[in-house]
């Protein structure tokens, strides 16, 4: 008896417990507000390395070809025209953000919580219209931290 129960006793210690969308959903609700106030002032502050721990490595800025270090580069591309994309980044920051719209994800439900900035980009036909001249978007990771996964001029 005692070798049919050592296994699975075994097998429920090390097991990781599943969690759920809304365990996951709750979590990304309340990492977000202070995630974008600490990203706010890092972007106001042209903080470069706070902002690399809050970006991805792949990070999208821009439509063509890029160096190895996606953060690097876009930092150079924002500093481009008189600093042009960290005023765009700040003004559309300003506006606020929402949960990402289903269309983004051609109809479907975000794989993970994600939201986009400014609200107005969450709507498609201000993007395939080109009333909105800068975006960004963000992404709730598996490791319990948002990050910016995307800002760019739209639509280059």
């Amino acid at each position: 008896m005692l070798a049919l129960l050592l296994p699975q006793a075994t097998y429920a210690q090390t097991r990781k417990p599943k969690t759920s969308v809304s365990q996951i959903n709750i979590a990304a609700d309340r990492a977000w507000w202070p995630f974008f106030a600490k990203f706010r002032f890092a972007v106001n502050r042209r903080d470069r390395e706070a902002l690399k721990k809050m970006m991805i490595p792949s990070f999208h800025y821009s439509s063509g070809h890029h160096g190895a270090d996606f953060r690097d580069s876009a930092f150079r591309y924002w500093d481009g025209q008189n600093g042009r994309g960290w005023k765009a980044f700040r003004k559309i920051l300003s506006q606020g953000t929402v949960p990402m719209a289903r269309w983004w994800n051609n109809g479907n439900d975000p794989d993970r919580p994600s939201r986009v900035a400014p609200a107005a980009a969450n709507r498609r036909v201000n993007i395939n219209r080109g009333h909105i001249d800068w975006y960004a978007i963000f992404e709730y990771r598996e490791d319990g931290h948002w990050y910016c996964v995307i800002f760019k001029e739209c639509c280059d």
